[in-house]
């Protein structure tokens, strides 16, 4: 279970953060503090935390002056701000992440998944992400990356296709590149796609299908990437060489 305090002088965003940790899996929220003065002083008092989220533009105490201060009560330090140039500031500050204000539900999983996803790498554990699903009134799911046949563009949406389900998020293809760990597993052969190389079901030509048997053409875009894939990894013989 992931521990969390949220310190931010609008009440408004608190109870965002609330609405978002309360929705997200394996998340449970400690204490929350519209006043930083007071947040300093309580969580002098406690053990470590697992992440707090922390407003920058506060009165009195600025959030990078309190994080100074307690730093060392959270393994992870996430500034939740509407400044962007405070981001250098955030970095200086030892945070893990930086959250611009206004952000949505998605942003929030993914920047919460990418913090405590080198931790679960490191362990050697499988990687997961979370991620609101359209499909069931918008709950936050857990997904997990071997699961994932392929990221499909599907109007303002993309289509996750799993092996059990098809999960619609309100992302887009530059967001799961940008915002997730897709590694070497992943691959993007057409404008649509972003597809996992171990459900290649087969592929005829330029004509690639998958495990759940989508199958498209490889864009002229992704020709070149698609023909450096293909020459590694077909074996031929070599009794003609």
């Amino acid at each position: 279970m992931i521990r969390c305090i949220a310190i931010d002088d609008q009440q408004n965003s608190i109870s965002g953060l609330e609405k978002y940790i309360a929705n997200t899996p394996n998340m449970t929220l400690l204490a929350s503090y519209t006043d930083p003065v007071v947040a300093l002083n309580e969580l002098k008092k406690i053990d470590q935390v697992d992440v707090i989220f922390m407003d920058i533009q506060m009165p009195q105490i600025s959030g990078l002056e309190l994080s100074k201060a307690i730093r060392s009560k959270t393994r992870k330090l996430i500034f939740t701000t509407s400044h962007e140039e405070y981001a250098f500031e955030a970095f200086e500050a030892e945070a893990d992440a930086y959250l611009l204000k206004p952000y949505g539900y998605a942003k929030f999983a993914l920047t919460v998944n990418r913090v405590f996803e080198k931790e679960i790498e490191n362990i050697g554990q499988e990687t997961h992400f979370l991620v609101k699903n359209k499909s069931e009134d918008h709950k936050a799911v857990l997904v997990h990356y071997a699961d994932i046949i392929a990221f499909e563009s599907f109007h303002n949406y993309i289509k996750i296709h799993t092996k059990e389900k098809i999960i619609i998020a309100y992302l887009s293809l530059k967001d799961v590149k940008e915002q997730l760990n897709l590694k070497k597993g992943f691959i993007q052969l057409h404008r649509g796609y972003i597809i996992s190389i171990n459900h290649i079901l087969h592929v005829e030509g330029t004509r690639v299908t998958l495990s759940n048997h989508t199958s498209f053409t490889v864009g002229d875009l992704y020709y070149n990437d698609f023909r450096d894939f293909f020459t590694d990894k077909l074996i031929t013989s070599k009794r003609n060489k």
